[in-house]
């Protein structure tokens, strides 16, 4: 990426969702800063103005005057804005890349609603693995 860039603010270290963007941001060599908010701070008005909806992550792209919340659409649109040559990604209007977009929408609609269910409901135990 280029030098010129600014850094790329992350709101959100723990939990299932941040992990996702920080690791988009690192393979895309993009510069960003992590914004630690605690799950306790995410109903707080500093958060909300940040994302009403009080959930993590969030990004505010200073590149771009954007600032974007849900785990999904934070993916699609680095990949979309950042990675021209298709490093992580494949050609944009591919069968492809239809494909990726089928199994994020997959994992953020699907497959991570029940692992965080399990998780809050206590139904997973310390010896079952919910990854």
């Amino acid at each position: 990426m280029a030098p010129s860039l600014k850094p790329i603010k992350a709101y959100g270290k723990g939990g299932p969702n941040p992990p996702k963007v920080i690791m988009i941001l690192e393979e895309l060599g993009l510069p960003y800063e992590i914004e630690d908010v605690q799950f306790a701070d995410v109903k707080k008005p500093e958060y909300l103005a940040v994302n009403p909806n009080g959930r993590l992550p969030a990004i505010y792209d200073p590149n771009t005057d954007l600032t974007l919340w849900e785990s999904g659409a934070i993916v699609e649109y680095l990949v979309e804005t950042y990675d021209k040559d298709n490093k992580i990604s494949f050609p944009r209007g591919s069968n492809e890349s239809y494909l990726t977009k089928q199994w994020l929408y997959y994992q953020t609609t699907g497959q991570g609603p029940y692992y965080g269910q399990a998780v809050v409901s206590g139904t997973a135990s310390s010896s079952q693995s919910v990854c």
